[in-house]
Order: C-alpha cells, then sequence, then structure tokens
C-alpha cells in the first residue's frame, strides 16, 4: 500500500508534511512577508525535536507557502517587546549559536528551497542548511544588517567566509545589496539557480532519491564534510550575536532602523521588496550623501 502524505502542524508559522517516513517538508507560512520572529524560533526548535528523535527521516526540504517572500527578516519589532505572548519562552537572541550548530548536524539532509526574498536571518537560515537550490527568476538573496547600521549576528559573517571566501564575504556584507540566484550561484552563496518552472520538480527528485539511500552512509558522509570543511565554532558565532545585540544599540543604527520603518520596512511594499536599494537610500536622508556617515 503507497506511503499516504501527511500534513499535520505544530503551528501554522511552520507547516510540516510527511511527504513519506524518510522525506519530510517543512513550509514557512507566515504572510505577508515571513518574518522570523520567537514563535517561528519556537516552532523550529519544535521540528528539529522531532527530526533528532525520528530515526527513519533523511531529507527535509523547507520552502515558503508566501510566492514573495521565503523569509524577509528577523522581525525587528520583537525586540522591542511587540511579540505575542505565544513566542515569550522561546529566545533566539541568545540560544541561536548553539541551536544553528545543532541544526546543522542534524542526521537528517537538510534542504532550501528558495523562492522570493532570503535576507538577514533569511539568508542565514538558508546558509545553515546542508544544500541550496533557488529559483533563477524569482530568489533574492542579501545580508542588509550594515546598510542598517547594524553588525550580522546570525551566521551569515562566518557561513559566508567558508562559503564563497573572504573578499566577497566582504562584498556581500559590506555592501548590502541584493543578490540574484544568478549571482548567488556563481558565488557559491547557493548550490545552483535553476528556472522556477522546474525548481520544485528538481528539488522534489533530489530529495526522493537521497531518501531512497541508506540512513548509515549519508549520517556518515555528512559527518566527515562537516568535520572536513569545518563549521562555524560555537564561539565565533556567539561572539558575532553578542556584537549584534551591541549594535541594535548604537545611536546611529537607531536612526537608521526608525527611517527604514518610517519608509516601509516590515509591510509589504515597494521598501521590503527592494530592501538592497533603500538601506543606501537612508544614508542619504540622514546625511545627504553616503561619504558623510559616521
Amino acid at each position: 500500500m503507497p506511503y499516504v502524505p501527511e500534513p499535520w502542524s505544530f503551528d501554522d508559522v511552520l507547516k510540516l508534511t510527511k511527504i513519506s517516513p524518510a522525506y519530510w517538508r517543512a513550509t514557512y507560512n507566515a504572510p505577508p512577508l515571513n518574518l522570523f520572529t520567537p514563535r517561528t524560533y519556537k516552532a523550529l526548535r519544535t521540528l528539529v525535536e522531532l527530526l533528532e528523535n525520528d530515526q527513519a527521516v533523511k531529507v527535509v526540504v523547507f520552502d515558503s507557502s508566501v510566492p514573495d517572500y521565503f523569509m524577509a527578516h528577523y522581525d525587528l519589532l520583537a525586540r522591542e517587546g511587540k511579540e505575542n505572548a505565544e513566542g515569550e519562552d522561546a529566545a533566539p537572541e541568545t540560544e541561536w549559536p548553539g541551536f544553528v550548530l545543532r541544526f546543522a548536524r542534524l542526521s537528517a539532509v537538510t534542504i532550501a528551497e528558495v523562492r522570493g526574498r532570503a535576507r538577514g536571518l533569511g539568508s542565514e537560515f538558508v546558509l545553515a542548511c546542508d544544500i541550496r537550490y533557488a529559483s533563477l527568476e524569482k530568489a533574492v538573496f542579501c545580508q542588509p544588517e550594515v546598510g542598517a547600521g547594524l553588525v550580522p549576528g546570525g551566521g551569515g559573517i562566518e557561513w559566508l567566509s567558508k562559503l564563497v571566501g573572504r573578499s566577497r564575504a566582504l562584498e556581500i556584507l559590506l555592501g548590502s545589496q541584493d543578490f540574484d540566484a544568478a549571482t548567488a550561484a556563481q558565488y557559491g552563496y547557493i548550490n545552483r539557480a535553476i528556472k522556477d518552472s522546474e525548481l520544485s520538480a528538481f528539488v522534489d527528485n533530489f530529495a526522493r532519491r537521497v531518501a531512497g539511500f541508506d540512513k548509515k552512509p549519508l549520517l556518515e558522509t555528512k559527518q566527515v564534510v562537516n568535520d572536513r570543511a569545518g563549521l562555524p565554532s560555537l564561539s565565533d558565532l556567539t561572539g558575532a550575536l553578542n556584537i549584534f545585540a551591541k549594535s541594535c544599540n548604537w545611536p546611529e543604527t537607531t536612526k537608521r532602523v526608525q527611517t527604514l520603518l518610517g519608509m516601509g520596512l516590515q509591510q509589504d511594499g515597494p521598501v521590503e521588496r527592494d530592501l538592497g536599494q533603500h538601506v543606501h537610500e537612508v544614508s542619504l536622508k540622514l546625511y545627504g550623501k553616503t561619504e558623510d556617515a559616521q
């Protein structure tokens, strides 16, 4: 008797579908932007616990139900205590370094299927996945923190330095620009950029292929690659997160973030859709010309 896909949800912000015992899909579902909140983290943490305790699962694909956003970025208003009570017991701002290493060491293979924008922590989550495939026409990647007066704190510095090399990492991080999928693939930010009409089928075929292999060689191979290639260290990730937390309180950062919020950040509109351009425009608004920024 064929296996019947089992859709179920421990929280609507992250919907889980068990395509088979060995192959799961996790779908970010927090329209309109898929902002990452403490509630999102709580759901993701629950999923990781399920993955750690299920010996049958071999591969999990992460995608989005929101066409234009895989994950916009971290919810900046959550830092101001405006997150609902459901997320109060989840603390991504302190737990993330240890959690993301736990995620990277899962026995299951993690794959990001990216359509739409993946910026900030959205980009950093994608980077933490084992494999990244993206829509050639619709995927956008960005680490906008420096342009907003912040220091990236969710692993972007550490992952990008390993994946794309020093100079390209600096270009991505310091420029705070949007990268299309073709350029991201050329740089090594993602594995491949695939035509949007072919992306889902490609990822599904690859996931089913992996799910059909034996668990032990999958696990052992992943562990050896992690050891050889090297995961970011807990101390490096923690240090970057601490610097990010400090940067949130810099007066210049407050000005930039408030300006962006006033322009429409965290609303589905021109600023979020073209954030890589608008973080540059903040400098013009605040200082008249970019070289006057302190």
